[in-house]
């Protein structure tokens, strides 16, 4: 029997094992961009605050989802360039029930509510032909979503009155 054999059949599993092997960094994935923005509410409840965030969203006929320490409003009809704009943005020809999402994380510290807003529009995307769809999210960043949050903020913090 060759004894070479062996060793050639042993550097070649070497040689297959430390090609396979990679010296590159690690790939951490990136978090998406966001524009949130915080607003503290002195000397009031988390009850009180989240009455005032739903009746500043009630106030624009949003749709409302509460939980103990997070309100969450959702536009559904959306319309005209604001709609083209989304579906651009969202920039899957599949995608359906396009939102805008303003999401209100609230926080108690001592006497004070402090609130961590954020936008984002949510859609359902097909993830392949065999499976339902997936519902998707991403932020928004522009100035009229944005300024659309901030509003719904300040009207809140004047107890869901509108501003106007």
């Amino acid at each position: 029997m060759n004894h070479s054999l062996p060793r050639i059949v042993c550097t070649m599993m070497l040689l297959l094992i430390a090609g396979c092997s990679s010296k590159g960094e690690i790939n951490t994935a990136k978090s998406e961009p966001s524009r949130s923005r915080e607003v503290t509410f002195n000397s009031m409840t988390i009850s009180q605050v989240k009455n005032n965030i739903m009746a500043a969203c009630s106030a624009r006929r949003l749709q409302i989802h509460t939980s103990k320490d997070e309100v969450t409003c959702a536009q559904n009809d959306i319309t005209g360039t604001r709609k083209r704009d989304l579906e651009r943005f969202v920039n899957d020809e599949y995608a359906t029930n396009i939102q805008i999402v303003s999401q209100f994380k609230l926080t108690e510290l001592d006497n004070n509510i402090n609130v961590t807003a954020n936008i984002y529009t949510q859609y359902l995307a097909p993830v392949s032909v065999m499976s339902g769809p997936q519902t998707r999210t991403r932020n928004l960043i522009d100035d009229i979503s944005f300024n659309e949050m901030s509003s719904l903020l300040e009207q809140a913090s004047n107890n869901g009155k509108s501003v106007k």
